[in-house]
């Protein structure tokens, strides 16, 4: 397995062979799934000299129980709640493999899913990431694999009520193929491109840090692959999937994108639809929910985003965006 320590890699790896791939958890209160997910990782790898990293943005006890049940895992102390960017960065400053694999906490991943990756590394050589299929309980491909980059025909379907991008066949899932994003919780970059953009950009808190990199890096001619025989379990939104929290950063995390990359005015029509789109769903879950508490569940998840436009229409802005509103509410 590999050969780390608390704080850094022991001499004797230099004798050993190199570093087969660097993998990066950043954690969050993830004691309810920090144990299978790492536990997943040795059936996934034939390879015996791999590095395991980790760092907790939460409150301590994941890296209490790691420390405690897994010795090989190298931890990273922590900086505070630095966000899924920051966390991968820090954790890719200690990484000693040319392969960085991206591992969410609450990913279980299914025997030789990572020599999957790696090979489909050699088979694609010129790519710059090689992803796995997120799969659910009952071992379907989740709708996480059909994640794309924004577009404004995107965000106009979703205000008229129905996501293309949801309705579309999932690719990748029986062969490799080609894609726009990958699953940020399951993906190996080359660490060569990783460090020629500079790695996930840190003014993403949480949600479309790894679109913005997928499309930093198309920028430079590099292309990704989704592995079909790489496979994980993920325990999505850690089963809240209408979680006001989840639902705010993830509106956030889509307009920090937008305002980034599109002109002023595409960017402020983006933010019209998703507001439409919220308050519409904000207002069919109040509706509906006297009959259906799902329904229900759907406004009570949406209603920041419906009533509160103001607090994430500038992203993650340092003086006016979501992070700010926060702070100043709290």
């Amino acid at each position: 397995m590999s050969e780390t320590d608390d704080t850094t890699a022991s001499d004797a790896s230099d004798a050993k062979a190199p570093c087969a791939v660097s993998i990066l958890i950043v954690g969050y209160n993830s004691t309810g799934f920090i144990k299978r997910c790492i536990a997943s990782i040795g059936p996934a790898i034939s390879a015996e000299n791999y590095q395991i990293l980790l760092v907790d943005n939460g409150d301590g006890s994941t890296e209490a129980l790691v420390k405690a049940t897994f010795p090989e895992v190298q931890i990273i102390g922590s900086r505070g709640n630095i966000g899924f960017a920051g966390g991968n960065n820090l954790l890719a400053t200690h990484a000693k493999a040319p392969f960085l694999l991206l591992l969410n906490p609450d990913m279980t991943l299914e025997p030789g899913s990572l020599d999957a990756l790696l090979k489909g590394a050699q088979q694609h050589r010129d790519a710059a990431a090689w992803g796995g299929v997120t799969v659910d309980a009952n071992g379907q491909p989740d709708s996480g694999n059909a994640i794309a980059m924004p577009s404004m025909l995107e965000f106009a379907s979703v205000a008229l009520g129905h996501s293309l991008v949801g309705s579309r066949p999932i690719e990748g899932v029986r062969e490799d193929c080609l894609t726009d994003v990958l699953v940020g919780g399951f993906v190996m970059f080359d660490r060569a491109a990783w460090e020629e953009v500079g790695g996930l950009d840190e003014r993403f808190f949480l949600y479309c840090e790894e679109v913005d990199l997928f499309y930093r890096l198309a920028a430079k001619d590099h292309t990704f692959w989704r592995i079909a025989e790489a496979r994980g379990h993920h325990a999505v939104a850690h089963g809240v999937s209408f979680s006001p929290t989840r639902l705010m950063y993830r509106a956030a995390g889509q307009m920090e994108f937008v305002r980034r990359h599109w002109p002023a005015p595409t960017a402020f029509v983006a933010f019209v639809f998703m507001w439409i789109g919220a308050l519409e769903r904000y207002i069919a879950g109040r509706i509906l929910g006297v009959f259906k508490p799902r329904m229900k569940n759907l406004a009570d998840g949406y209603r920041n985003v419906a009533l509160r436009p103001h607090w994430w229409m500038r992203g993650y802005d340092p003086k006016r965006g979501l992070l700010t509103k926060l702070k100043s509410a709290g």
